[in-house]
């Protein structure tokens, strides 16, 4: 019997499964213009923004993985995956972290993705775990340094240039 997505807390934060509720919410994140600089994409653009909202929300991989609303005090402040990644080959597990720009600065995006990282190799064991972050993403590689990725190198990714992180069980 597979597992489903569960919902994960951490000292400030609540991870619960996206779901259509979220779907208002998670597009007003990503419609700020902040939020398209690493993109190939203007998210400020509603529509193109709620369209990301439903790719995300049509997910059929893993029922164990998938995408996750960051809560504080009930309200969405980010978003975060753990799913089979569409850039590398064989499924590997990725997870990327997106957080409100009106956030940015207090560790919110070090704390959702470590959750996310921690029930990724621990609880679900997977073999490793993957991040994508555009070379231009300072803030992003600062959070996957915090996290103790390695980083193996640099591919186009996403449209664009990427530096290639892994965790590892026991080295995360």
């Amino acid at each position: 019997m597979s597992q489903r997505q569960k919902r994960i807390r951490t000292g400030r934060l609540a991870l619960h499964p996206l779901e259509p509720g979220h779907a208002d919410a998670v597009a007003d994140l990503f419609a700020a213009p902040e939020m398209s600089a690493h993109f190939g994409v203007d998210l400020s653009d509603r529509s193109l923004a709620e369209a990301m909202v439903g790719n995300r929300l049509a997910y059929a991989g893993p029922p164990e993985l998938g995408h996750w609303v960051l809560l504080l005090d009930g309200r969405v402040v980010g978003l975060a995956h753990l799913r089979p990644s569409h850039e590398l080959p064989g499924g590997l597990a990725e997870i990327g972290w997106y957080l409100d720009p009106r956030r940015w600065g207090a560790g919110l995006a070090t704390e959702g993705a470590r959750a996310l990282l921690r029930h990724g190799l621990d609880e679900l064991r997977l073999d490793s775990v993957w991040a994508l972050v555009h070379v231009d993403n300072t803030p992003s590689l600062r959070v996957a340094e915090r996290l103790g990725f390695l980083d193996v190198g640099e591919g186009r990714h996403y449209g664009g240039p990427h530096r290639v992180h892994v965790a590892l069980p026991g080295r995360a």
